[in-house]
């Protein structure tokens, strides 16, 4: 990915991250800076769940294995399209 394409991402990553519950989003957030400074692996997130703890995501690019190991270092709750906070 170029780095106006990554740019890009984030932003559009932020507008969906900012839909979400706070907590939620901030933990979700985590993992998208972990993944990208341990990779890169990049994720497109959409459908967030308003005031929500759920949202989807795509993978972009890099390591799919990732994903589920930060995941659960920040002990969230994936699936292969989503992304949960369960303690949120």
């Amino acid at each position: 990915m170029t780095p106006q394409e990554i740019e890009q991402l984030f932003n559009d990553n932020v507008i969906e991250l900012n839909k979400l519950n706070i907590a939620s989003g901030s933990m979700i957030k985590g993992l998208i800076q972990g993944l990208e400074s341990n990779g890169p692996t990049y994720l497109r997130l959409f459908n967030a769940i308003s005031d929500g703890h759920k949202i989807h995501y795509t993978l972009l690019s890099g390591d799919t294995s990732l994903i589920k190991l930060v995941g659960d270092a920040f002990g969230l709750t994936i699936t292969e399209d989503s992304i949960e906070v369960g303690h949120a």
